[in-house]
């Protein structure tokens, strides 16, 4: 019997290692730490993985600014706007109608002050921060001691979105007359491109950038069609589709480290791999423009009629979470390490971890 037994073993470790076998592990995802946004306490940081509470700089509830660091609300003239950097530290203070941004350390302490009359936008890490002008036909590039660094400033015909390279490698940027800008962490070019050159008469809406930074997307509008174009880290064009319906909008959507592309419409949630739609789910009802979609190397994760919703990166669900209509909407962003992430709702910040 036990001869039979070892036989049997050695026979499965034999055919186990002479085949090519991958085999792709599912994802375990799990809420690991929760904090009361107004009360300002929470459950116990986690032991495993990141400490949310040395992560994240702050947070905005209400239109008020609380930083982790000094673990209390700012209290300023309501006259200033906050604007922070989400995975490092300080704030920037502005007046939405004036000429002067402030920069502050995480211990309130004033750093520097500048003449400076556009909206800074610090993203995770503020790196390089950009700083919008009024008209959003110029969009400067500085760092954290507002310096101009890198290309200095970009050009185009009315910003319509951008997104930070969410590992700390610089950020795209897109405006409506096809000006494309992917810079790095510095500021410098990594491509750029005039997109109306070869789609005339077309509107460019909507951007998105891969967790690892090598694919991005563009979506636009000509006449009554929406398209989608996928460029790779050289920004040559590897992908182009059109989508089935026309949206007078900026979308939401995300772009997957094979340069696949998973959109949270205001009436569905759709797959697409290679330019080709796989899957759809129709919404039982339409919502507004804003729908909440987030993605990391290994899952993507939508909001869809008040319930989470976690795919792996082949689109098959893996977890799915109920969330009270009343907490929505809701927004995720990205922790410092590959296996934490964030969702903060009206009433709450949640962490998740993958194991």
């Amino acid at each position: 019997m036990w001869q039979t037994i070892i036989y049997s073993f050695c026979f499965f470790l034999l055919f186990f290692f002479s085949w090519d076998v991958d085999m792709n592990l599912v994802p375990s995802i799990r809420e690991t730490w929760v904090w009361n946004s107004e009360g300002r306490f929470g459950t116990t940081s986690p032991k495993i993985g990141e400490d949310p509470l040395k992560t994240i700089n702050g947070y905005k509830v209400g239109g008020r600014y609380y930083s982790f660091r000094t673990a209390k609300f700012l209290e300023t003239d309501p006259k200033y706007l906050v604007d922070f950097p989400l995975l490092t530290n300080g704030y920037l203070l502005y007046e939405k109608i004036g000429d002067e941004v402030n920069f502050f350390s995480d211990a309130g302490e004033l750093f520097w002050k500048k003449p400076i009359n556009s909206y800074p936008r610090s993203g995770y890490f503020a790196s390089p921060v950009l700083y919008l002008s009024g008209d959003n036909n110029t969009v400067f590039l500085m760092d954290e001691s507002g310096n101009r660094v890198g290309k200095s400033e970009l050009n185009g015909r009315f910003l319509t979105d951008y997104q930070f390279d969410s590992k700390n490698k610089g950020v795209i940027v897109l405006f409506s007359g096809g000006e494309l800008y992917r810079l790095d962490e510095k500021g410098n070019i990594i491509f750029e491109k005039e997109l109306s050159r070869d789609k005339k008469e077309s509107f460019f809406k909507s951007v998105s950038l891969s967790p690892d930074g090598k694919f991005s997307s563009i979506h636009y509008s000509l006449l009554d069609k929406d398209f989608i174009e996928v460029f790779d880290e050289s920004g040559e064009s590897v992908e182009e589709f059109s989508l089935p319906k026309f949206y007078p909008h900026k979308l939401y959507f995300v772009t997957g480290n094979d340069g696949s592309v998973i959109f949270n419409l205001p009436d569905s949630l759709a797959f697409y791999k290679d330019g080709k739609l796989v899957w759809e789910k129709t919404k039982s009802k339409v919502g507004g423009v804003y729908q909440s979609i987030f993605n990391m190397d290994s899952i993507y994760v939508a909001v869809i009629e008040s319930e989470i919703q976690v795919y792996n990166t082949n689109g098959s669900l893996i977890r799915s979470k109920r969330i009270p209509p009343s907490e929505l909407p809701v927004r995720f962003f990205p922790g410092k390490t590959n296996s934490a992430f964030y969702m903060q709702s009206k009433s709450d910040l949640m962490q998740f971890q993958i194991f």
